[in-house]
């Protein structure tokens, strides 16, 4: 199976509520703890904390499920990094 080249890939139309959304996550994500340098999860207190200073830009409960997917990505793409250098 080939990949699409990238320019067939068709660039979806901006999103000011994906690209606010992605923000927000890097943000709350800078008050990341580590654990022997291993990242721990973001936690509702680290998405409470955001929320005092700045506006939702969709519903309370999309944002969390986004916040905490994207989460979810960055923990498992760092154990797979961890458990591929463990491999070698």
């Amino acid at each position: 199976m080939g990949s699409t080249p990238p320019e067939a890939v068709e660039k979806p139309d901006y999103s000011y509520t994906a690209n606010s959304i992605l923000s927000a996550y890097n943000t709350i994500a800078r008050s990341r703890r580590y654990e022997q340098s291993t990242p721990l999860a973001l936690g509702a207190e680290d998405i409470k904390s955001y929320l005092e200073l700045y506006e939702l830009p969709c519903e309370l409960h999309i944002f969390i499920d986004c916040i905490f997917t994207l989460d979810n990505l960055f923990i498992d793409e760092s154990r797979k990094r961890v458990e591929s250098r463990i491999k070698k």
